[in-house]
């Protein structure tokens, strides 16, 4: 995470929208078909290993050699031996295509120069390189094949390679005398076709079960892709994106102009957005902004800055992407995996959840450490105090800090992505009522009654002054109380819709853990005489000790109590953070 506060926004994503190549797929490149004027070629091999064998006519076996070669002049990626075999350097793709040139027994030299370069670019979708008067071209089919002079019925074999799931190159030569000042459209024209090559990128492991969980958290997931539709379309029928009845496949140039439009169509799960372009993307980002949707954009090029920093969630590729990305993105998913994105959400809602825990627990003590000065001050002294300053930063700082940084680590639900995404703020009106309405009261009767009870065994009356150890026991009676009703809060505020009967005392070792440290604690700031003297209380007696006991019960049975009249409620929403994922809080 590049930026911390985005924790929180990613709990509440509700769309996805995800390249395919090295996010749904491994991207680990190989050719598996080659098809050439002469015939067509299957490619057999190991990854990325020179060794292999090409199956096919022989005339097309030759063509696949002078194919092979000119696919790698214009290409930098290579593949090299390391200890632990064959592996890419650079680009995957071009790697696939210079283990298909060895493999056919054509490897283009690598000391000849080119002369000139026209990189690849995303709207042209495809680059060259001139080699001498030889000017090697690459690309998409649908923007190889209308330059060049002989392409027929090459497009009928780019849709059936696509339609397997394969990506698709066409690879094309042109003898010229290139003129210096020539541009690329110049160049790359009465091109002379010499086949397409059929690359496989298998799906990623894990895939098919990310996107169930997505669903069940309410999350739509987009497909935004610059391959061609039949491919994309085929990648997303393997990972289980394809929704029968619901699914559509949309080009970058079909995209409406009008934002409004844009968003509706985008709308639905399992939409596959192909041959875009990154200015694309950025629209796509804000149309569905437009429509109240918190969106989680990812990209790897340098060209998808600007969509990853419009997105709520800019995520970049880690191994894959480049600087400018990385630099752009809120999340840097470190494998390039689809899976780590759903499992950051996981994260982000367990977060989300988490800080509204122990915000709920601390407004509740504060407002038991607040109602004796409350009561002093309405009673006009009247009333002692029943603690002081200096026992309200004890409880602050000494009682409260360990139960609460266990509540900030409460573990993740395995139903934590069941239900739709939250949408509230971290403090609102539910939070507010439960703290300072319901358990917060609670504890602060508990803690008055225990004063009272050890003042007025003690002979004191209404309106008389108190002093001496009978306050002092009272005040420990009083801050027994507190902390006691701390422990019954910290349990309470793990679930914000079932009883702590329903939860299991195994499920936060850490909180369980804090609390016997604060017994600990509590027992030494009431016996340690320097420690009492400082704090101005004294051990409670047994009366006040037996009232201070009922904190726990008081506040576990109210905090029940409402949370079966809240679950009775008609319309109430679902809280998708709950830990325990059933029924919870209305949204608002």
């Amino acid at each position: 995470m590049r930026r911390l506060e985005s924790v929180e926004t990613l709990g509440s994503t509700t769309v996805i929208c995800t390249d395919k190549t090295g996010t749904l797929t491994q991207n680990r490149m190989a050719v598996l078909e080659v098809w050439t004027p002469a015939g067509r070629v299957q490619v057999s091999g190991v990854g990325y290993e020179p060794t292999g064998q090409l199956t096919g006519p022989p005339g097309a076996r030759e063509a696949t050699a002078e194919l092979a070669r000119a696919a790698v002049r214009c290409s930098t990626g290579r593949i090299q031996e390391a200890p632990d075999g064959w592996t890419a350097s650079g680009d995957p793709m071009e790697a696939a295509l210079d283990a298909l040139a060895r493999r056919s027994g054509a490897p283009a030299p690598d000391d000849v120069p080119a002369t000139r370069r026209f990189p690849f670019d995303p709207r042209r979708r495809r680059m060259s390189v001139l080699v001498g008067h030889e000017l090697y071209v690459k690309g998409a089919p649908d923007s190889v094949l209308p330059r060049c002079t002989d392409p027929s019925g090459a497009a009928a074999e780019a849709t059936r390679l696509a339609s397997a799931g394969l990506r698709v190159l066409a690879v094309a030569v042109r003898t010229v005398d290139l003129p210096a000042r020539a541009g690329a459209d110049e160049a790359e024209r009465e091109l002379h076709l010499l086949g397409l090559v059929g690359l496989e990128d298998p799906p990623r492991e894990g895939v098919d079960a990310a996107l169930v969980e997505c669903r069940r958290a309410g999350i739509a997931v987009a497909m935004v892709t610059g391959d061609a539709g039949a491919t994309a379309t085929a990648i997303a029928r393997q990972v289980g994106l394809w929704q029968e009845g619901s699914s559509r496949v949309v080009t970058g140039a079909d995209l409406p102009a009008d934002a409004t439009a844009l968003g509706a169509l985008l709308d639905h799960d399992g939409i596959v957005v192909c041959r875009v372009a990154p200015e694309d993307k950025l629209r796509i980002a804000r149309a569905l902004q437009a429509r109240g949707h918190v969106v989680a954009m990812t990209g790897d090029g340098v060209n998808d800055g600007p969509a990853l920093r419009a997105a709520d969630i800019g995520v970049a590729m880690g191994r894959s992407g480049t600087d400018v990305a990385r630099q752009a993105a809120d999340l840097v998913l470190l494998d390039d995996h689809f899976a780590t994105v759903v499992a950051a959400v996981r994260q982000g809602r367990t977060t989300f959840a988490n800080i509204r825990r122990f915000l709920t627990y601390h407004l509740t003590d504060n407002v038991a450490e607040l109602a004796p000065f409350l009561v002093f001050s309405v009673t006009g002294g009247a009333v002692p105090l029943a603690i002081g300053v200096l026992q309200v930063l004890g409880l602050d700082i000494a009682t409260d800090l360990l139960p609460a940084l266990a509540l900030g680590a409460e573990p993740s639900s395995p139903r934590v992505l069941e239900g739709p995404p939250p949408r509230r703020r971290l403090v609102d009106r539910h939070v507010l009522t439960r703290a300072l309405a319901v358990l917060g009261p609670v504890e602060a009767t508990v803690a008055m009654t225990a004063f009272l009870t050890v003042l007025v065994s003690a002979g004191w009356s209404y309106g008389e002054t108190a002093s001496g150890t009978a306050l002092a026991t009272a005040s420990g009676a009083a801050f027994t109380a507190i902390v006691l009703g701390q422990f019954g809060t910290a349990f309470a505020c793990r679930s914000s819709s079932r009883p702590v009967w329903r939860l299991g005392w195994r499920g936060n070792p850490l909180l369980v853990g804090a609390l016997g440290v604060e017994v600990l604690v509590l027992a030494a700031v009431l016996t340690v005489p320097p420690v009492a003297d400082l704090l101005g209380h004294r051990p409670p007696s047994l009366a006040g000790l037996a009232v201070a006991g009922c904190a726990v019960p008081a506040v576990l049975a109210v905090d029940a109590i409402g949370k079966a009249v809240r679950a009775r409620r008609p319309g109430r929403g679902v809280d998708a953070v709950d830990r325990t994922g059933r029924a919870a809080p209305p949204r608002g």
